[in-house]
C-alpha cells in the first residue's frame, strides 16, 4: 500500500500508455489484463458499468 499518490515514475511505458488511453475517456477493457489491475491497484483506473475510467488521480498522472 501506498502512502501518496502515484506518479509517473511507478509505472513503466507499457502501463503509462495504458493510462493515457483509459484517460481519453470511458473506454471498454482493451488494455492488457496485468495493466489494468496494476492501474486498479495504484487507484489511478476503476472499473465501471463493465468499462474502464480514470480516476482523478489517473488523469492527473496522465497530465504530467
Amino acid at each position: 500500500m501506498m502512502n501518496r499518490l502515484p506518479n509517473a515514475a511507478d509505472l513503466t511505458s507499457p502501463e503509462y500508455s495504458s493510462l493515457l488511453l483509459v484517460a481519453r475517456g470511458f473506454m471498454g477493457k482493451t488494455i492488457p489484463k496485468l495493466h489494468q489491475a496494476r492501474l486498479i491497484e495504484l487507484g489511478l483506473i476503476q472499473c465501471l458499468m463493465g468499462g474502464l475510467i480514470a480516476t482523478p488521480a489517473g488523469r492527473m498522472v496522465a497530465r504530467s
